[in-house]
């Protein structure tokens, strides 16, 4: 249960939790049946559990969003014990106050059932609360106690279940935090390398220099606008792979030998954004080489669960002396955002370097 607004499905649940609740003291009748209706007029035993129990779940949702949130986690322990011994002593009150069978709350006696086998005489002691038989009748040697277990196990588990949802908040604003972190990381890193390699076709004056320039325009466009979202439609994603690939074609012309494959249908299909670059990048960054036998091999493979993405490069002397912040935070993402469902797999010779990603999407 979260103190965030809550959906129509929880609130059902919780209407049909209340109901249950308020049924478990009428489940086993008195004459063998498994469930009767309670007569609050009459018998002081049902009034008692009813009006005790309807307290207790008013207890129970104003501790968990009133009492525990603004008095016990702020460290308001006696402010807040004093109200909880206080709404103790009087539902124990209101428990011995009500279980009264025959006669009202303000003292007016009431006739007998006439089908009650007791003489008159008789009837009127025991409606007057006289002699000892009154609790015998009254079947409550344990009342208060048993009203008093049951507060404290619903007071034990509304702590609980605050504490557990309060705990569970802080892990996932920790985790926001981090990821937030990373994503700002992310996007000076690519700009970056990107601009390394716009400014290599603008000192070689190529014509495609305006071009790299708009396919940047759009990659930071894409950055700008969907980086701080949770998910993404995978066929944005897949386009601005597309372009990134399309710009370093552009820089490195045919002094490395570049493959891209995109296999399987990505419509209708979600991803974190940015979460797939860095493979790609990583690729380019330790792949390339104009002096050398550059190679690079790059394949998503899509099916209705899974992605696979597959990153080859001939290993070469590379020029860039990148610390490797982009993949190191990339598995750190991967690891909040998708723990137990990615695989990272490594394969690695003196010729060559793979790393294969598969995700669960």
């Amino acid at each position: 249960m979260s103190q965030k607004s809550l959906s129509p499905t929880t609130i059902l649940l919780h209407v049909c939790i209340c109901l249950a609740f308020m049924c478990l003291p009428y489940v086993f009748s008195s004459d063998g049946g498994l469930l009767h209706w309670p007569n609050l007029v009459r018998s002081g035993h049902d009034r008692t559990y009813f009006v005790i129990y309807a307290m207790l779940l008013v207890f129970f949702y104003g501790n968990y969003f009133y009492l525990l949130p603004r008095l016990y986690f702020k460290g308001k322990y006696v402010a807040y014990f004093t109200i909880i011994v206080l709404v103790m002593l009087i539902i124990l009150w209101l428990s011995h106050f009500l279980d009264r069978p025959f006669e009202d709350i303000i003292g007016a006696r009431m006739q007998p059932p006439h089908d009650m086998p007791f003489p008159d005489g008789k009837w009127n002691r025991m409606a007057s609360g006289h002699g000892h038989h009154s609790n015998r009748f009254h079947g409550k040697p344990t009342q208060n106690e048993h009203t008093l277990l049951v507060y404290i196990v619903g007071l034990i588990g509304c702590l609980c279940i605050a504490v557990n949802a309060r705990f569970l908040k802080t892990r996932d604003e920790k985790m926001q935090a981090e990821l937030s972190w990373l994503k700002a990381q992310i996007n000076p890193h690519f700009l970056f390398n990107t601009l390394n390699s716009i400014y290599s076709l603008a000192l070689a004056k190529d014509e495609k220099t305006a071009d790299s320039i708009i396919q940047l325009s759009e990659l930071m466009r894409y950055i700008m606008h969907n980086a701080n979202q949770d998910e993404i439609q995978l066929e944005k994603e897949i386009n601005y792979i597309n372009n990134y690939i399309a710009l370093q074609r552009s820089r490195l012309g045919h002094t490395v030998a570049i493959r891209y494959e995109v296999e399987g249908s990505s419509i209708g299909k979600t991803i974190a954004p940015l979460i797939l670059i860095s493979f790609i990048e990583n690729a380019f960054k330790h792949g390339v080489n104009p002096e050398e036998n550059s190679e690079i091999d790059i394949k998503i493979a899509l099916t209705d669960a899974d992605l696979t993405l597959r990153c080859f490069n001939k290993k070469v002397h590379s020029i860039q002396s990148d610390s490797g912040i982009g993949m190191q935070n990339t598995l750190e993402r991967l690891k909040l955002l998708y723990s137990e469902r990615h695989q990272v797999t490594v394969t690695e010779d003196e010729e060559s370097y793979t790393i294969q990603l598969t995700l669960q999407i």
